[in-house]
């Protein structure tokens, strides 16, 4: 597999904070992944983040929960020290967010709102779980590809921790679905309960990955788990055990 025949230079104006990288022409799950965990293995040090499906709607969304929930706001801020193109001729800050110097305005932005949610905030939530939603997560978690847009976005994000991810892709706009903080607080419980590390953010999915497949304790501890999140009962999910059990990902959604 040549990596540099898949990534292709991202510059969109709202990814200046940090690298991003389009991969197009993905012909397996699987190649996929690897391009993620060679990304991961040069840069220890921070977090990739993959977008999943629906990549257009999933933007549209992340860019509404930036603006709902004041994710951009520098008031409050020291704005000296910045990057230089932060400012206009004058030295005044530009008025947003423009440069990677500038992240930790929308990564703490992001974590003040986080407070006060846990696991069971989110159970709380009360999002609904239709026969066809459960289908949707047995596919997903069998067949990922069939899933995610032709068109992937590799996001470099200087953060450590891997549910910190949400910090620059913030998703769950509609009050309905997991709000971007009840997403965080999902995948921060996944990766201290689980070792589940988020690794993907799509319009309606999350994705989720650990170095081996879940043991039988940890998968019957999982299941529970689901069917609190889910408000429903583990015998929903007998198939997606099945297919959990030779895998070391995880699919969920947060929408409706």
């Amino acid at each position: 597999m040549n990596i540099e025949k898949l990534i292709k230079t991202r510059e969109p104006y709202q990814e200046r904070l940090f690298e991003s990288f389009l991969i197009e022409n993905i012909k397996s799950y699987e190649e996929l992944m690897n391009v993620y965990q060679t990304y991961k293995q040069n840069h220890p040090d921070k977090t990739i983040i993959l977008t999943l499906d629906d990549l257009g709607q999933a933007e549209y969304t992340s860019g509404h929960a930036c603006d709902y929930n004041s994710l951009l706001d520098t008031e409050g801020y020291d704005l000296t020290g910045l990057d230089e193109a932060c400012y206009d001729e004058d030295n005044e800050h530009l008025g947003h967010l423009s440069t990677p110097s500038e992240y930790f305005i929308i990564r703490e932005n992001f974590l003040k709102q986080t407070k006060g949610i846990d696991f069971k905030t989110v159970c709380e939530k009360g999002i609904s779980n239709a026969e066809d939603d459960v289908i949707d997560l047995e596919n997903i978690n069998e067949s990922p590809l069939a899933f995610l847009d032709p068109q992937v976005i590799l996001k470099i994000l200087p953060v450590e921790q891997s549910y910190e991810g949400l910090t620059g892709f913030p998703n769950g706009y509609f009050d309905a679905d997991f709000s971007p903080f009840e997403n965080y607080a999902l995948s921060k419980h996944l990766f201290e309960t689980y070792n589940f590390e988020l690794f993907g953010i799509g319009a309606s999915f999350l994705g989720f990955i650990r170095n081996e497949p879940l043991k039988d304790n940890e998968l019957k501890a999982l299941l529970a788990d689901l069917a609190k999140l889910y408000n429903t009962t583990e015998s929903e999910f007998e198939k997606l055990a099945d297919i959990l059990k030779n895998k070391n990902h995880l699919f969920l959604r947060y929408t409706e």
